[in-house]
């Protein structure tokens, strides 16, 4: 009995081991990894809607896939044109010119003049001559510590492509492989649990599904959701590519920190400085209720605690507090991570409740 009890010790050591040097192995890949299993939650609805019509799940996961690509290569050669278009229309326009910028300060400076009062004018225009040394020396100071970033950023890019390319295609086959025999997979990794267990096991992993579900789906949802709706409202602004500025939203919104913001700011911005006051109003009220105030407060939070019953304190910090932390990569770890604590919560719960009644 003894030797019985050495042998499976030394025989979980070993495996416990190799599964360490596994991990190791495949350090630089868990973050992609994660990647393709939020892309799994992402692909669900679409990939059932193909099974669906095809029934076969290797044609569905192949379709639900392709999609993915074909939208994010839309995106880009949709940001491209809409680039070289408006370069070239505000260079054929002046807009750019130094002409241009003289016109616009003796018309700022001639308004000033004869609205402000004297000492108001002569106060603000000593003020701005006097700082405008010092600010003309905050590109070159800005050039100096910035471009040594650049170059190293860059430089770090271009040595990492073959690993990237490789990740990109680790992502690519998990995701394909995860949407066709996920299930199978999680099957077969219950039926290695001990039989008295596997009941905890199986509520975990369906905690684990509705909370990842939410807090994947519902977000992604949403920021689809203000795509759409940039879309709709630049469109019905009258703003030059309304569809491809929405996707764009779409995508910033993914991103915490950044958002809608990153767009509609410059584009307020752009219209104010060709002269279109009224629009670039209506742009900046349109971004900040429509765009960021009720998706980020109402809609997100709203589905989310009626789809899972997450607290939006909760989907915030998940989203919001890794990324000081690991950077953009917290978009993907933090959810994962809290969704993971918030299953082995509510699964301790669960069975207490189960034990008290039993």
């Amino acid at each position: 009995m003894e030797l019985h009890r050495r042998f499976d010790m030394a025989a979980g050591a070993l495996v416990f081991l190799v599964f360490l040097a596994t991990v190791y192995l495949t350090k630089d890949f868990l973050t992609t990894i994660l990647l393709s299993i939020v892309l799994v939650f992402l692909l669900k609805p679409l990939y059932a809607i193909f099974l669906r019509l095809t029934q076969q799940r290797q044609i569905s996961s192949f379709l639900s896939i392709m999609i993915v690509f074909i939208f994010i290569l839309a995106v880009l050669l949709g940001i491209t044109t809409v680039l070289l278009v408006e370069i070239s229309n505000l260079e054929r326009s002046g807009v750019l010119s130094s002409d241009q910028f003289t016109i616009i300060t003796r018309e700022t400076d001639s308004w000033a003049k004869s609205t402000l009062p004297v000492w108001v004018y002569d106060y603000v225009n000593d003020t701005i001559v006097k700082y405008v040394q010092e600010i003309s020396d905050i590109p070159v100071t800005i050039a100096t510590w910035l471009f040594p970033i650049v170059q190293r950023e860059l430089t770090s890019f271009a040595s990492n492509l073959p690993v990237l390319f490789a990740q990109l295609i680790v992502v690519v086959f998990f995701t394909y492989y995860l949407l066709i025999d996920g299930k199978e997979f999680i099957v077969k990794a219950v039926e290695l649990v001990p039989g008295p267990k596997q009941a905890i096991v199986q509520n975990f992993l369906q905690e684990l599904n509705s909370i990842y579900t939410t807090l994947f789906t519902v977000y992604f949802s949403t920021s689809m959701l203000s795509g759409a709706l940039a879309a709709i409202g630049f469109s019905m602004l009258g703003v030059s590519y309304p569809f491809v500025l929405g996707a764009i939203i779409g995508i910033f919104t993914l991103i915490p920190m950044l958002g809608p913001p990153i767009v509609f700011i410059p584009m307020a911005l752009y219209y104010l400085f060709i002269g279109d006051m009224a629009r670039s109003l209506i742009i900046l009220v349109f971004g900040t209720v429509v765009l960021m105030v009720i998706p980020e407060n109402v809609l997100r939070p709203h589905l989310a605690m009626k789809s899972a019953r997450i607290h939006p304190i909760v989907t915030l910090l998940a989203y919001t507090a890794p990324i000081f932390v690991v950077g953009l990569i917290g978009v993907i770890l933090g959810p994962t991570l809290y969704g993971f604590l918030m299953a082995a919560y509510r699964t301790v719960i669960n069975n207490r409740k189960n034990n008290r009644k039993t």
